[in-house]
């Protein structure tokens, strides 16, 4: 179990039950359905693997996941908290606990390549000096070093690919969510970034992938869906 894991108050056992939406309807403007009766089980050391075109639901599906966007119908649970409208403290407490790339997870623009990367240890409160152990570590698995100083702007869509990896891998969160993990990226950063993915999933983080097609990439435990007509098929 990973002491990152601690920090976040969540401990997960294999197989526990990380994320489980049921029954859940999602409607939107001219009283279109965007989710109509879905249902997904996401649990530790598992990957979801999630499949669908422009405007089918994956944004959505990430916003119910983080308490961005709310169900009309059904049940959103994450971390054994259920996601409802009014309940900010357990909004907050579940978002501490996800870690995502591409989407809503962008960088933030006023920080610099190394202070988004650390910034999931900052709201720990880990100490300092942990905190650059980890930052130092992860600039170079990433080979980011040259890049630490450097703001998001200045960067190439690999450099801010490879950088929001390394803060979803910093944080050693239990849930990631990540949107089209290879997107824009070459074959060998497409390699290398899957051999991240492979890691994280057997050390028992649960895994959320958001993909125009199924990737050409295995991974462990590893389950394909695809939305259409509002469900999970």
């Amino acid at each position: 179990m990973s002491t990152a894991n601690v920090l976040f108050g969540w401990q997960p056992m294999a197989d526990e039950i990380v994320a489980d939406i049921q029954n859940v309807y999602l409607g939107a403007a001219r009283n279109e359905g965007i989710f109509r009766n879905l249902n997904l089980t996401l649990k530790a050391g598992h990957t979801a693997i999630v499949t669908g075109g422009p405007g089918s639901g994956k944004t959505s599906l990430t916003a119910l996941l983080t308490g961005v966007g709310f169900a009309d119908e059904g049940l959103v649970e994450v971390f054994g908290e259920s996601l409802r409208p009014r309940r900010i403290w357990a909004i907050n407490r579940v978002r501490r606990m996800i870690g995502g790339v591409g989407g809503i997870f962008g960088l933030v623009p006023s920080m610099t390549v190394a202070e988004n990367i650390a910034f999931p240890l900052v709201i720990t409160g880990l100490s300092k000096r942990r905190r650059q152990a980890k930052l130092l570590k992860m600039l170079t698995e990433f080979s980011l070093l040259k890049k630490a100083g450097d703001y998001p702007r200045t960067l190439t869509r690999v450099e801010h690919t490879l950088v929001q990896f390394a803060r979803a891998s910093i944080g050693d969160q239990p849930l990631l969510i990540i949107d089209e993990p290879s997107a824009g990226l070459d074959q060998a950063t497409t390699a290398r970034i899957f051999e991240f993915l492979i890691k994280a999933s057997l050390s028992g983080r649960a895994l959320l992938l958001l993909c125009s097609d199924a990737p050409a990439h295995d991974l462990p435990n590893s389950d394909i869906y695809h939305i259409s007509n509002g469900t999970l098929e």
